[in-house]
């Protein structure tokens, strides 16, 4: 009889091609690669353009800037993953964001006082007012059965209309020629870390909420619900979980996050609410993909968090240096979502041919249910 041949430890052979086939790196690698093949086509240098990106992200000013950056944008996909853990879909980030920092920056100009008080203040009156902008989707589908999807969605455009006719009628400050309130006093404004050039100590609230929600997600209740939630509702409920109390839980942190940001996006960065800016810098969108890349784990969004926020920086300087448009980043971003959602619909695909439900039937019911 032939000899066997000896197999490789238990595991080790399958975790090497978990890794290299993850969805995530596989959209990098594949993302970036086209984007090569783009700026070499186009007549540019491949090389030269992505070192002077790189540069342009992480020496010098770019550091803090891509540090500056993150922060919201690491900020809103925990906002997000927080509801899209629970199967919750809220698309409704941006019109929580405007509503909280609307409210934390009348806060900022208006309380008298210390900033040591001020700011903790406006920080929990822009999460509160975000969180309560958050259950109005979340009330609507759970006792009005209102699709959350949609209600988010719209209510973006209300948050927009409410805040911009505050700003406009009742807050405006008449000394700019912007569309704006008044700047928000010195004392009100948050503090710089004296470290990566002066970023905002936002950073390390952002850190502080990546390391809770993991721990939250791995060792609590709470976080088990939320992922059986969204896992299978049915079968959730069958355990004893509420998924109605849940939707409307999950829905108020995430809210509440929306507005904290909304707050530091002034108190840390612009000083002023500039009516319809919070809606144009597209941070609450970046999010989003964000979230998508990191399927929601909170130490894997922090990492693609600031991947985005480089890649978005550092496309200034490959613009200014090596004379590649600067929205070659942004193709980069869309190529790795296209990716990531193509390679987990081929898997997603694979798994139910390799069950025996070929396209068209309809899956057993129980298959793949948990």
């Amino acid at each position: 009889m032939a000899e066997q041949p000896l197999d490789a430890p238990a595991g080790v052979g399958s975790k090497i091609g978990n890794v290299a086939g993850h969805p995530a790196l596989f959209s990098l690698i594949f993302a970036f690669a086209l984007g090569w093949a783009i700026v070499w086509l186009t007549g540019g240098d491949p090389w030269f353009a992505y070192r002077e990106m790189f540069d342009g992200a992480v020496t010098g000013s770019g550091l803090r800037n891509t540090l500056s950056r993150a922060i919201p944008i690491v900020g809103m996909a925990l906002a997000v993953s927080v509801a899209f853990r629970s199967g919750v879909i809220n698309l409704g980030g941006e019109g929580q964001m405007v509503v909280g920092g609307l409210a934390g920056t009348v806060v900022a100009i208006y309380m008298p006082g210390p900033g040591q008080l001020v700011i903790p203040v406006a920080m929990v009156v822009g999460g509160l007012a975000g969180a309560l902008w958050a259950l109005l989707p979340a009330l609507g589908q759970t006792r009005l059965r209102l699709p959350i999807l949609i209600t988010s969605l719209l209510l973006n455009y209300v948050a927009r209309a409410i805040t911009g006719y505050l700003v406009r009628f009742r807050l405006l400050d008449d000394s700019v020629t912007l569309t704006s309130t008044e700047q928000v006093p010195a004392t009100a404004r948050m503090p710089k870390i004296p470290v990566f050039g002066g970023v905002s100590y936002s950073l390390l609230l952002v850190v502080v909420l990546v390391i809770v929600i993991w721990v939250v997600y791995g060792r609590s209740v709470s976080g088990y619900e939320t992922r059986m939630a969204g896992l299978n509702g049915r079968f959730a409920r069958y355990g004893g979980i509420q998924v109605e109390r849940q939707t409307v839980y999950v829905m108020a942190v995430a809210g509440a996050i929306g507005g904290v940001i909304g707050t530091h996006m002034i108190l840390g960065d612009a000083y002023r609410y500039i009516d319809g800016e919070l809606v144009l810098s597209g941070l609450a969108w970046t999010g989003l993909l964000v979230a998508l890349l990191a399927n929601n784990h909170p130490l894997l969004i922090l990492a693609a968090g600031l991947l985005f926020s480089g890649l978005q920086i550092g496309g200034l300087a490959m613009q200014r240096n090596a004379d590649v448009s600067w929205r070659l980043a942004q193709v980069l971003q869309a190529l790795v979502i296209v990716a990531v959602a193509s390679r987990l619909t081929f898997t997603w695909f694979k798994r139910r041919t390799d069950r025996g439900v070929t396209p068209g039937e309809v899956e057993p019911a129980g298959v793949g249910e948990v």
